[in-house]
């Protein structure tokens, strides 16, 4: 824990500033990221649903 104050030495005010721009892109990206998997995993569920019903009307026609 000595060495903690020149590890974070770098951040800064006039650093965050500099690398706003930056931070908000990359936090967006991770915001998509993170909504666009729940929205495809829903739409991977569902055509699994669906072909499971198809296949059990399937099995009791015979």
């Amino acid at each position: 824990m000595e060495h903690e104050s020149f590890i974070w030495s770098w951040l800064t005010y006039g650093w965050l500033v500099q690398n706003l721009g930056i931070i908000i892109v990359i936090l967006l990206l991770g915001i998509v990221i993170l909504f666009i998997f729940p929205i495809l995993l829903g739409y991977d569920i569902k055509k699994e649903a669906a072909k499971k019903e198809i296949n059990q009307k399937e099995f009791n026609k015979d």
